[in-house]
């Protein structure tokens, strides 16, 4: 088990924004309070979850299975910088991905560590999003033309010569594959990682020179028991020279008389691609498909200064403390020393660069001697591996107890008692898959919880919330396509269609049921409306066709349904025109109609004017009159008094997108509507004057989703008007009249469906099939 444990100053951020609303009932499992926002952007599972301050702010580092690394602003939700990558391998041209993550403070600054499945580990700068440099291993401390020089080795396999005293690379090698003695010279061999033949070259350390010449194998011999490479000449002869035969066991060239004989009697095999010569002297064959093989004095030497790349996340000792190396990230970059202060319990109490190599280190880098290497990753992150392990994360609490949370085996994160173990409360549960990895913080003081699933998905908790509690109830099995709200025998309602194709009522103040569901409809209900007929109420109901659908809740029979006309009902709203109840539908065909429901008849002649399909419709009294307010594919909004069927003044423009829904409500006791647009903002309108009341809301991510206007509640500030608008599993609110966030947004389990206000500022909410009520939090 492996434990990580962050914080977070007081007063990082702002002041969390207080938790606007509250469930009064719902009818499955209650939403969990403490759940914050969701942070999408990965395109697969979530292994790994990280947390630092960054200027004052709360970050998140995620890394992915999609082979990313992102970095977000806890408190918004919003990524920093554009996602990262660890290397993309130059034959497969796939990215490698990333293990883990990890953060700490390098010379003062944030930074975040990542582990790569290429066993590489990078350093990224929090503040800017950019690479701070790759980790190395210390190979040796040696002098090479006079300097001291380290050699250092990448999880690439790139050999990098570092002057001592200046801290900049004096050499790279990529490939690297073993370091030998050549005639008195340090060579570094390299291997072709991207040839089918493996070719190998010899470079000299000192002055980076290739010494080695590659030619090609034209034929394999075996003669006598020995076995010869025939090759076209060195590189560089005169054209027509004649071949060369190498004893492969040896390295030499062969005589002449014995090169005429084995050409003339010699047995050809095969395998045998190039050859790798130096100073007349053949070292190395590259053969097909296989390890290069390595001949003569570079055969042993090479075996025993063999560079294992798998070994790159060893640490290396400095005056007796363990460090680590850091290659910069950019070609010139500089070799830096990290020192790993520990513990005793192999977990870093703190990462900071020392200083460059240079500056006159007098004190030798020695590696650590294989057997008590320590893992780099280790130290980093306080995990043996970086996967497999069951996450633990502890935080403060907010009454000064310190809580823990651990990953299970179900998939849920289990929040416990650090002194007792015991657990705290329900499990953290939300993820639809498993969670992998759980991280800590604290934000304006409170504990927070990051947790990284399966779903793709970072999740955050706020752990000084409770769970809600109420008992569950049961309604609809299929998706809560719509609802509205009304009054049943004096008792305010909710109703709610779902796509069980069933309609049901509820009790606004007890949550429970108040009539048998009516089932049966046909096809899915995309609008609906309460309008009272003759002292009892009816539900009218639009879906994919021209038709309404009337329907007695109490008795559960449908009524005979109403053709419109129109093409397609998309949008339906109630008024009373002259004392009598109708209902305004939003048509496919571009006209808005007036009904009457007692005799199931239009009111008038289609309202015409919009140049596309209506899409939404509200309704509102305007200096006495009713009027109805429409928004269109056609980017206008609209507004028609009912009475004699004319549209008032000018369209109200502004959006540059269809407009997508309309509402509602009174702004300082004047009637004004609400417009939302697929250009994803929300116009404020005053209908008297037929302006806009200042300048578009931004911030609304998903124009399509369900959206209300409603009041706060009690408290300061009570009565003004805030539209809520559903976004994924998100319910988020903006004040009408500042345009900005109204509160913290509310988080439930599934996306949301439908919204409808209430009385008092609530809001009702389906979620999946649940419906659910919820209420000012100051209520």
């Amino acid at each position: 088990m492996s434990e990580t444990s962050a914080g977070a100053p007081d007063d990082v951020n702002a002041p969390l924004p207080d938790q606007r609303w509250t469930v009064q009932w719902a009818d499955g499992p209650v939403p969990d309070h403490r759940r914050l926002r969701s942070l999408t952007g990965h395109s697969a599972p979530v292994r790994s979850v990280a947390t630092a301050v960054v200027d004052g702010r709360a970050v998140v580092v995620s890394g992915s299975r999609d082979t990313t690394v992102r970095f977000w602003d806890l408190a918004t939700g919003e990524q920093m910088h554009a996602p990262v990558t660890g290397r993309t391998d130059p034959v497969s041209s796939m990215t490698t991905g990333v293990l883990s993550v990890a953060t700490a403070e390098a010379d003062g600054r944030p930074v975040a560590l990542t582990l790569h499945e290429d066993d590489s580990v990078l350093a990224w700068d929090l503040a800017t999003g950019r690479a701070a440099g790759e980790f190395v291993r210390l190979v040796e401390s040696t002098v090479l033309e006079g300097r001291r020089v380290l050699l250092t080795l990448g999880a690439d396999g790139t050999l990098g010569a570092w002057d001592l005293l200046t801290g900049s690379r004096v050499g790279a090698f990529p490939s690297a594959a073993g370091l030998a003695v050549l005639e008195g010279r340090r060579v570094v061999l390299t291997v072709d990682d991207i040839a089918v033949d493996r070719t190998v070259r010899v470079w000299d350390l000192g002055t980076g020179e290739q010494l080695a010449r590659s030619v090609e194998v034209e034929r394999t011999l075996t003669l006598d028991g020995r076995v010869l490479a025939v090759t076209a000449g060195e590189a560089g002869t005169a054209a027509g020279a004649e071949p060369r035969l190498w004893d492969l066991a040896t390295g030499e060239p062969a005589p002449a008389p014995a090169a005429a004989a084995a050409l003339s009697q010699g047995t050809e095999v095969g395998g045998v691609s190039t050859a790798t010569v130096v100073h007349g002297r053949l070292v190395a064959v590259g053969l097909d498909g296989e390890e290069p093989r390595f001949i003569g004095p570079l055969a042993l030497a090479r075996q025993n200064g063999a560079l294992a790349r798998h070994r790159a996340r060893e640490t290396a000792l400095l005056d007796g403390r363990t460090v680590a190396l850091t290659a910069g990230a950019d070609e010139d970059g500089t070799l830096r020393i990290w020192d790993l202060a520990d513990d005793g319990q192999q977990r870093v109490t703190g990462i900071r660069v020392i200083r460059s190599v240079g500056a006159g280190e007098a004190a030798p880098v020695l590696p650590h001697e294989p057997e008590r290497a320590g893992d780099l990753w280790q130290r980093l992150s306080g995990r043996p591996t970086g996967t497999g392990n069951a996450p633990v994360a502890v935080v403060g609490g907010s009454g000064g107890d310190r809580i823990a949370l651990t990953v299970e085996a179900d998939g849920t994160v289990t929040v416990r008692d650090r002194a007792t173990g015991r657990p705290g409360g329900p499990p953290l549960t939300g993820h639809t898959g498993k969670v992998h990895d759980v991280a800590t913080t604290a934000l304006a003081g409170r504990p927070v919880a990051v947790t990284a699933g399966a779903d793709h998905t970072i999740r955050t908790w706020d752990l000084t919330h409770v769970q809600g509690d109420g008992p569950p109830r049961s309604g609809h099995t299929g998706t809560v396509c719509a609802l509205t709200t009304g009054v049943l025998d004096g008792t305010p309602v909710a109703v709610t269609a779902g796509a069980d194709h069933a309609v049901r009522v509820w009790d606004l103040a007890a949550g429970r049921q108040v009539t048998a569901p009516v089932t049966g409809l046909e096809g899915e209900v995309t609008a609906m409306v309460t309008v009272v007929v003759d002292g009892r109420m009816l539900v009218v109901t639009a879906g994919c066709g021209d038709a309404l659908g009337l329907l007695d809740p109490v008795g559960g029979h449908p009524h005979e349904s109403v053709t419109t006309g129109q093409g397609r009902v998309l949008a339906l709203a109630t008024a009373t025109l002259t004392g009598r109840p109708v209902l305004v539908t939003a048509g496919a065909d571009r006209t808005v109609a007036v009904w009457d429901p007692a005799t199931r008849r239009a009111v008038g002649e289609p309202l015409t004017g919009h140049s596309s399909r209506v899409t939404s419709v509200a309704t509102v009294e305007l200096a006495g009159r009713p009027v109805a307010v429409t928004g269109s594919w056609d980017k206008t909004v609209r507004v028609w008094d009912l009475a004699d069927g004319r549209q008032i003044g000018e369209p109200l423009t502004g959006h540059t997108d269809w407009v997508t829904s309309v509402a509602t409500v009174l702004v300082d006791g004047r009637p004004a509507a609400v417009s939302r647009s697929r250009d994803k903002t929300v116009c404020l309108w005053d209908l008297a004057a037929m302006r806009q009341i200042g300048g578009a809301r931004t911030g609304h991510a998903d124009p399509n989703g369900p959206m209300a206007v409603t009041g706060t509640g009690t408290g300061a500030g009570a009565g003004l008007p805030v539209v809520a608008v559903g976004q994924g599993q998100t319910v988020r609110c903006w004040d009408l009249v500042t345009g900005d966030e109204a509160g913290d947004e509310y988080v439930l389990p599934l996306a949301v469906g439908a919204l409808g206000a209430a009385p008092g500022g609530r809001l009702v909410v389906g979620f999946g099939p649940e419906v659910a009520l919820l209420r000012p939090a100051a209520d």
